[in-house]
């Protein structure tokens, strides 16, 4: 049959009759689905590529009455000061853009912050894409649950919560906490503090596993070594400066995010302390600057290109209408220089 084909291909079903497989499992093949094996895919698209196979977006679309338009709202959390320019943020955007471009999808991203989420199932976020991408939860996890009962296919890059009816891609934030608490300890620290707003879903989990390692160390938790401490850079170091000036005793700190654990660190450093000598510090996400800081900083690993790709064939496989799981992604301590005494 190879033979007799000519040296382009235009229908799928050419391809699906060359690997042998069902149309169906070629076209989540060359849309990068979940549900299909890596050898699958590798098989399939060296077949669209061998016979100069091309999507045509335009005549999918219109089949599929889609825009090949997907909105990307972030989900900031006002109370705790984030900002759109906060470097997990960026990095995350153009991992989903980077990817939305690999399936020849376009990006239309919300005006952020949204002040009132209840408002947008009759915005244009929603009017004017096929779908949307949510990164965060906040407090709005009941409006996500309205505005995917309302019938947009939404995919939301968060925490586990009850009641969840959105389809959530995630990393393993418990795991994250745990490791980062977990290491602190081995080093020898013992007053360990937290640093974040646990009101957010997957703070709130990275606070359960700093919980737990204590607990496994038979370290009873104290209230009085959790602090809110805000996500923007300034605003962190102010309220890092307030903790330290009413003197609460701490060795070492897991803190939420890298933003706040850098705040940290100068925040110390003009308190006249050391790091990691007088207080060891780990923070959460491995941002670009994490390992150019003096010193270098110790994190919990988030592998952002790896979640924007999720985020991204995760919808796309709903917009096929397909039966999607959630997914959790692994996170993983990188020990550097600022929780290491030398």
């Amino acid at each position: 049959m190879t033979d007799k084909l000519p040296r382009t291909v235009t229908r799928l079903q050419d391809i699906a009759d060359l690997a042998g497989v069902s149309r169906a499992t070629a076209s989540r093949a060359l849309s990068d689905s979940p549900l299909i094996s890596d050898n699958t895919k590798r098989r399939i698209r060296s077949l669209a590529k061998k016979y100069n196979y091309r999507v045509n977006r335009q005549a999918r679309g219109l089949r599929l009455q889609q825009r090949g338009v997907v909105s990307v709202v972030f989900m900031l959390d006002r109370q705790s000061d984030q900002h759109m320019s906060d470097p997990f943020f960026l990095e995350m955007l153009g991992s989903i853009a980077d990817s939305l471009a690999d399936h020849d999808y376009d990006l239309l991203l919300a005006h952020a912050p949204i002040q009132d989420v209840r408002a947008l199932p009759t915005s244009r976020v929603i009017r004017d894409s096929d779908g949307v991408i949510f990164v965060g939860q906040g407090e709005h996890h009941q409006e996500l649950n309205r505005i995917y009962d309302g019938g947009t296919p939404i995919v939301v890059w968060g925490g586990p919560v009850d009641d969840k009816r959105y389809t959530l891609v995630s990393s393993d934030n418990l795991a994250g906490g745990y490791a980062a608490t977990e290491h602190l300890l081995e080093e020898g620290r013992r007053r360990v503090a937290f640093f974040g707003s646990t009101r957010n879903p997957e703070i709130a989990a990275r606070f359960e596993g700093y919980r737990k390692a204590l607990a496994a160390h038979d370290i009873v938790p104290s209230s009085e070594l959790v602090f809110d401490v805000p996500f923007d850079m300034h605003n962190a170091r102010e309220a890092i400066r307030h903790v330290l000036e009413a003197a609460h005793a701490f060795d070492a700190l897991v803190c939420a995010s890298d933003v706040m654990a850098l705040a940290a660190i100068s925040a110390l450093a003009d308190h006249g302390m050391s790091t990691p000598t007088d207080v060891s510090v780990v923070g959460y996400d491995d941002i670009a600057l994490a390992s150019h800081g003096n010193p270098s900083l110790t994190t919990v690993r988030q592998n952002i290109g790896r979640a924007g790709n999720a985020l991204v064939t995760t919808l796309l496989s709903l917009l096929n209408s397909e039966i999607v799981d959630d997914i959790q992604l692994p996170s993983e301590l990188v020990v550097r220089e600022s929780s290491v005494p030398p």
